[in-house]
């Protein structure tokens, strides 16, 4: 958009989708732009179903369990979030009165739920989607691997093969278990009574758990992509009219 383009369009819709990435190993078979390129492919077509505008990814995240691995960037936690913030802020601050987080990769969240807190207190309305939750939640009894939900795993592979087929190197795949540590940690995640703390060390050894080789599949990966899709924008539509923000944004009367 031009700059008036722009300023037309944020009058004529109140709600915007902010799509956060990462930059991470994905294995040996999904290429480190997996959440950067699922965000850019997957972001204008819920903006378009739920009504509400989209800007551009922020491609770095919170990448701090995934270690070390050739490719990997980690913004930082800290700096994530504060980052994140400002953009937020900034695209607040030209008339949007709720704002949507779009979360390619899913540790991102951690970093910017403090920010959804403090944007909802401030009035504003505020939502956030996990992306790759979504998609696992529209594969749920259809996949055929032991691990399917897997760090680029069945799911995860199945959707990059139908958005970016070139990008993924299926043969390499190492269509390896998951170690032991990573049950212990998704039983004890945030949100439970007691809560352990992994890194992907923890969890694979190669940095990607789940077969892939044999399973994995572009037409499913579509479906699941479609119907992720729908969700998010039922979400948003729901999240209107539930959390709606609060009277006196944009200089309305308490």
């Amino acid at each position: 958009m031009t700059s008036p383009q722009f300023a037309r369009a944020v009058a004529a819709c109140d709600t915007v989708l902010l799509p956060l990435a990462s930059i991470e190993q994905g294995g040996k078979h999904c290429p480190l732009g997996t959440d950067l390129l699922a965000a850019d492919a997957v972001a204008c077509r819920i903006a378009d179903a739920a009504d509400c505008l989209v800007a551009p990814t922020i491609p770095y995240g919170d990448t701090l369990e995934l270690g070390s691995a050739p490719g990997t960037i980690d913004a930082g936690t800290t700096a994530f979030a504060a980052y994140v913030e400002a953009v937020a802020a900034a695209l607040l601050r030209q008339g949007f009165r709720s704002i949507v987080f779009l979360a390619c990769h899913s540790l991102d969240l951690r970093a910017v739920d403090g920010v959804c807190r403090r944007l909802r207190s401030q009035g504003y309305g505020v939502g956030a989607i996990d992306w790759w939750k979504a998609v696992g939640a529209a594969a749920q009894g259809e996949t055929q691997s032991a691990a399917p939900f897997g760090h680029c795993g069945e799911v995860i592979t199945s959707a990059m093969l139908a958005l970016a087929p070139d990008a993924v190197d299926l043969a390499a795949a190492d269509d390896e278990a998951p170690l032991p540590g990573l049950a212990f940690a998704l039983a004890h995640g945030p949100g439970s009574a007691f809560v352990a703390y992994g890194t992907f060390v923890d969890y694979s050894r190669s940095g990607a758990w789940g077969e892939v080789r044999a399973v994995a599949s572009a037409e499913r990966g579509r479906v699941w992509i479609d119907r992720a899709i729908d969700a998010a924008a039922r979400f948003i539509g729901e999240l209107r009219s539930a959390l709606p923000p609060a009277a006196y944004i944009a200089g309305s009367t308490p």
